[in-house]
Formats: C-alpha cells, sequence, structure tokens
C-alpha cells in the first residue's frame, strides 16, 4: 500500500495492485485551513471515509467521480477493500451528532487505522472491533485542541498492534490556519523522537515483507496546493 498525506486528516491509500484509492476525511478549499488537495492525487478514487460532519472532514463531492462515502459505524467490504468503523467516545456534554468515527482500512494485506478527531481514548472493546492495525494515523493536536493527549495516542498505537504511528491534524507548509499545531514537534517529543532526526517523505509504502518489527514514528509531506 502507497500512503500519501493530502493536509489536516485527510489521507490516500492506494492499493499496489490494483492502483485503487481511498481517500480519508476530504476538505473543502473554503474550509478556512487556506489549502486544497493536489488534483493530482484524486485518481481512481472508488471510497472516502468521513470521521466527522465538518467541513474540514466531510468534503466528498470536491474530489468528483461516483466513489462510495464511508460515515457510520460497521463493517464494509468492496473490490478487494475491507472497512471497520467504530464510533469513538464522546467528551461529557458532547452531542452524539458530532460523534467521530474511527476507521481501519485494509488494503493489500495491510491496514491502517485512521483515528480521526478523537478525543477520548479506547475502550478495550473498541480496540477489539477496530484492532490490529499495522499504520495508525494520529492527530498531533493534543489536549489544548480537545483532542486525545500525545501519551494516549502512543498507548492507543501500541494497544493496535501498530508498526507505523503517522501523525496528522499539524499545519502544513503554506497553511493560512491557525486552528492546528504549527507543527508536530511536540508530538513528537512526547514519542521519544528528538527535533530534527526524522526526515518526512512524500510517500510511504508500506508492504508486509518491510514492516519494522515493533512501534515507529512515520512523518509525511503534504500533497497539497496552497490558495
Amino acid at each position: 500500500m502507497d500512503i500519501y498525506w493530502l493536509g489536516h486528516a485527510a489521507f490516500r491509500l492506494r492499493s499496489i495492485t490494483t492502483g485503487l484509492s481511498i481517500i480519508t476525511d476530504p476538505y473543502t478549499a473554503s474550509s478556512g485551513l487556506g489549502m486544497q488537495i493536489d488534483s493530482r492525487q484524486i485518481v481512481d478514487v472508488v471510497g472516502v471515509t468521513v470521521s466527522h460532519d465538518d467541513a474540514m472532514h466531510n468534503n466528498p463531492a470536491d474530489l468528483g467521480g461516483d466513489a462510495r462515502v464511508f460515515n457510520t459505524p460497521g463493517e464494509y467490504e468492496f473490490q478487494g477493500i475491507t472497512i471497520r468503523a467504530v464510533m469513538t467516545g464522546l467528551p461529557e456534554g458532547v452531542p452524539r451528532s458530532q460523534r467521530n468515527v474511527a476507521y481501519t482500512i485494509s488494503i493489500d494485506g495491510i491496514s491502517v487505522c485512521h483515528l480521526g478527531s478523537i478525543a477520548r481514548p479506547l475502550t478495550a472493546q473498541q480496540i477489539d472491533l477496530i484492532g490490529p492495525a499495522d499504520v495508525v494515523l494520529a492527530p498531533a493536536g493534543g489536549e489544548d485542541r480537545n483532542l486525545l493527549s500525545y501519551r494516549a495516542i502512543n498507548q492507543t498505537a501500541q494497544q493496535l498492534d501498530a508498526r507505523w504511528l503517522v501523525p496528522m491534524h499539524f499545519r502544513a507548509p503554506g497553511e493560512s490556519s491557525g486552528i492546528q499545531p504549527e507543527d508536530p514537534r511536540a508530538f513528537l517529543r512526547e514519542l521519544g523522537v528528538a527535533d530534527g532526526s526524522l526526515q518526512p517523505q512524500g510517500r510511504m509504502q508500506v508492504t508486509r515483507n518491510n514492516l519494522p518489527p515493533s512501534l515507529q514514528i512515520g512523518l509525511l509531506t503534504p500533497q497539497i496546493r496552497s490558495r
């Protein structure tokens, strides 16, 4: 599987075998982020997952085509792709309409868990429903932005038996919005990664043969266009 970060919480998960892609949490160009997804990444998209109903996470229409949209908990299989979706815990006082759904997407024998804007740790039952996952895509905003703490994210990745943990939800170069952390340094420090020691890459290719033996941190550069 090839993994590309498209900015904010959007990723493209592309099958090396079939060339088909899933896109997670596509945002609208008018969402306030000041950027848009690079159109060269919108190729052979057959499915779109939406973690919650927000302009920065729910805009399949801008992708064009007739991709199948997944926005509710459940288990799905189509075109050789398996998706497991589980609603995560809500903070006290938050209505169910603002729920967050985490997805584990399995392509080419690799499982990727997209945690969305997770705010509460997964329960043991949720871990069983959504795991295991080879790769976890997790927000780097931390508790200051009403998201899961860095320590809890690391624990969640361990509970899911992940081999790669990839941060999202931080500001891309050229992004005008200040709602996200300027960079993932605080997230990386909490996980023991020294400043400057991790070089971002444009694409992460993950196969059964190249999975590391224990949890590693991956950093991606966003495939975006500034507005």
